[in-house]
């Protein structure tokens, strides 16, 4: 028999109205409960599905439903089972999925707190909101709030864009609200390097923030800031002038053994002074010792005012200490001995293994004895910038 809106209200109370695959049981109160029956194919299993009141759930909606319903059965699915999914899918909330995204992830722990510090703060205002809401405008707004920090912007669009994949391969979601958000374009290489006046003001200049020995540390070793403000006295070897990176530290995953100069060890040890720490191993630079430094963009812009300076970052200082090895004329090689970068790729690489430790011993040395002289110099020293240098031969 097939039902009309007519024939429901028509019906009395205690009637039972069937057709059309669906079963209204009218109450007392002349609205009725509405189920609807389908068969599952290959088991034969026949099951009864809830679909609302009438006239609240409307009979267009019911048999729009007891269709769908219908199609899941004829795949061999139960359609209860997938309405229970459909609906816990609904109720997680995007600040439980990027936990369990972040708890989940296999990259370094480094990477897994750049993703953490990057995704958070991002998605806060949507973090209580349920993950199949979340739409691609949602998406486009996130983004388009970090226009004015480009490389942010791209690195949040490839985190994201990670994190809604691993939704989906967990049934949260159906689709990748960014799959038809076009990827922010690549920043331009930057090619900052401090000329020499700029050297000197910071190894002159004074300011009330950790990031100043930080910063200074990674232009006389040629390391990252944030290695260096993870620094640990336990990592220090202080007889032998050395800092042994564990691998988790460091971006190419390698553990990385630095050469301290007489000049960068004195930068550590009065910090470890300097202020009250733990008894036993601690963060040289932290605030308490507890915890790695923070505040890198505070410290920095109080350098900039301390030195009169401006256009440069702390990895600017790790470029100037590469390049001026440069221009010392010590080998590529070595030189990146000293950063920790990967070494070159091709046929003879399988039969070299010379590590360049002494080599970058005598590198350090000799780079932090020119950090000196150029900060000794009078104000009328000459420098020369970097697309000069970046023509010497390496």
């Amino acid at each position: 028999m097939k039902i009309t809106d007519a024939k429901l209200r028509a019906a009395k109370p205690g009637e039972t109205v069937v057709g059309d695959n669906l079963v209204f049981r009218f109450r007392d109160d002349g609205k009725a409960g509405i189920r609807a029956l389908v068969r599952i194919a290959g088991s034969g299993k026949r099951v009864s599905l809830s679909l609302g009141r009438y006239p609240e759930t409307t009979l267009a909606v019911a048999r729009q439903e007891a269709a769908n319903a219908r199609a899941l059965a004829a795949k061999g699915k139960d359609p209860r089972h997938e309405r229970k999914a459909n609906a816990e899918a609904q109720e997680r909330l995007l600040g439980d999925c990027l936990q369990a995204y972040l708890a989940a992830s296999e990259n370094r722990a480094r990477t897994v707190h750049d993703k953490k510090k990057t995704l958070e703060p991002a998605f806060a205002d949507m973090a209580k909101r349920p993950i199949g809401s979340i739409s691609k405008g949602d998406m486009v707004a996130v983004l388009t709030a970090y226009r004015d920090r480009p490389a942010a912007r791209r690195k949040l669009f490839s985190y994201a864009d990670h994190f809604c994949g691993f939704c989906i391969e967990n049934d949260w979601i159906t689709a990748n609200p960014l799959q038809n958000v076009k990827k922010p374009p690549a920043v331009a290489a930057k090619e900052r390097v401090l000329i020499d006046d700029e050297i000197r003001a910071l190894m002159s200049c004074k300011a009330n923030t950790s990031w100043l020995p930080i910063a200074r540390l990674i232009l006389l070793t040629g390391q990252r800031g944030g290695e260096i403000s993870a620094m640990r006295v336990s990592e220090i070897d202080f007889q032998r002038r050395e800092w042994r990176i564990p691998r988790e530290n460091m971006k190419q995953g390698r553990a990385h053994v630095v050469h301290l100069s007489p000049a960068a060890m004195a930068i550590i040890k009065a910090e470890i002074t300097s202020r009250h720490r733990l008894e036993n191993d601690f963060y040289i630079f932290g605030d308490t010792g507890a915890r790695p430094f923070s505040g890198r963009s505070k410290g920095q812009a109080m350098i900039l005012a301390a030195t009169k300076t401006s256009g440069w970052s702390g990895h600017d200082l790790r470029r100037t200490a590469i390049t001026v090895m440069q221009r010392l004329g010590i080998h590529r090689e070595i030189r990146m001995a000293v950063t920790g970068h990967a070494q070159p790729r091709d046929g003879a690489s399988a039969y070299e293994h010379h590590d360049f430790r002494q080599e970058a011993r005598a590198a350090v040395e000799r780079l932090a004895n020119e950090v000196a002289r150029i900060s000794s110099e009078e104000q009328t020293a000459t420098v020369h910038p970097f697309p000069y240098m970046s023509r010497q031969a390496g």
